[in-house]
């Protein structure tokens, strides 16, 4: 069954982010009708991919625009992005607070829409923590060190609890690190994106640890996929990890990006943070179990990365 004979309509709130464009472009290719919330029209190539959807101007965490954007709505994808955890962890009840209250106006709005669904993505990387057995199951303890981790699993709970009580059809989606054309570099996170623009541009890069961390990355279009094939269907678990199931070190990634570039990155290595996770990687049995998943390698995902970087900005040369 595809997504349009599923769906009449789907809410993506954060639909102009990394993970919810892709989303969104990804349903709109299956047919499916989209709605997508932005405080600012889209530009650029995201402009292009979203030209089909219906677009609501405002935030979502105000009540007036979420009740617009859910006219007709028969599926809501929670992809809204919030602070990298370095900057989570300098206030976290300023990010409690901005992440949070939307959430739970949006699950208090679906009470009084009985069968819509819900997909909220999640973590793969921080609601996990450090000292977690390898590969991370759904089922294995989290003990979150970040404010950004927290305030995940937090959400996670709600969306759980109103799951219980309310009957509201919902899956929580823990994604790895994601990374794709559309990631923007410098940022504080999204190391693939931070590497590449080094490397083409010839600029240093600041590496927080000594490289050995290890972290689960995932193409952001593989993980849209999954997003839409787990939205169309009611059945199975509520939490599924969506990841590579292969876990890389910082310096691996490093290497894999000069490799594919063909130029050597300059990097300027610094203390590690306390939000960091030392090592993650998640067990994907059980999305094999209910979707077909051969997610893409890193090497693979990083040329066309970069092959997209190129297309958008043919001028682009290697620094020398």
């Amino acid at each position: 069954m595809s997504p349009s004979e599923t769906f009449s309509r789907v809410l993506v709130l954060g639909g102009t982010g990394l993970l919810g464009s892709e989303v969104a472009r990804a349903l709109l290719a299956e047919g499916a009708a989209v709605t997508v919330v932005a405080r600012q029209p889209p530009t650029g190539v995201r402009s292009a991919w979203l030209r089909p959807a219906e677009l609501v101007l405002g935030r979502a965490d105000d009540r007036a625009v979420l009740a617009k954007a859910l006219e007709g709505a028969t599926h809501v994808v929670h992809a809204l992005g919030a602070l990298p955890p370095a900057l989570a962890d300098r206030d976290p009840l300023h990010h409690h607070q901005a992440v949070v209250p939307t959430l739970l106006g949006l699950l208090d709005a679906l009470v009084e829409r009985p069968g819509v669904g819900l997909s909220y993505i999640s973590s793969g990387g921080a609601v996990y923590g450090s000292g977690c057995p390898l590969p991370a199951t759904e089922e294995s303890a989290c003990h979150p060190v970040s404010a950004y981790g927290v305030t995940k699993l937090t959400s996670e709970h709600y969306v759980g609890m109103y799951a219980t009580q309310h009957g509201i059809p919902s899956r929580i989606l823990r994604v790895g690190n994601a990374y794709g054309p559309l990631q923007a570099a410098g940022t504080g996170q999204g190391v693939v994106a931070t590497f590449l623009h080094g490397a083409l541009h010839g600029a240093p890069v600041r590496v927080f640890g000594d490289g050995s961390a290890v972290r689960d990355y995932v193409e952001v279009s593989d993980v849209a996929r999954a997003v839409v094939q787990l939205s169309a269907r009611r059945d199975g678990p509520l939490v599924v990890n969506v990841g590579s199931g292969v876990g890389h070190s910082v310096r691996a990634v490093l290497g894999i990006v000069e490799d594919v570039v063909g130029s050597r990155i300059d990097i300027e290595w610094l203390a590690s943070r306390r939000s960091d996770v030392d090592a993650i990687y998640l067990d994907t049995t059980r999305l094999a179990s209910l979707i077909d998943w051969t997610p893409t390698s890193l090497a693979d995902g990083v040329d066309a990365t970069l092959a997209a970087w190129r297309r958008a900005r043919p001028a682009v040369e290697l620094p020398g």
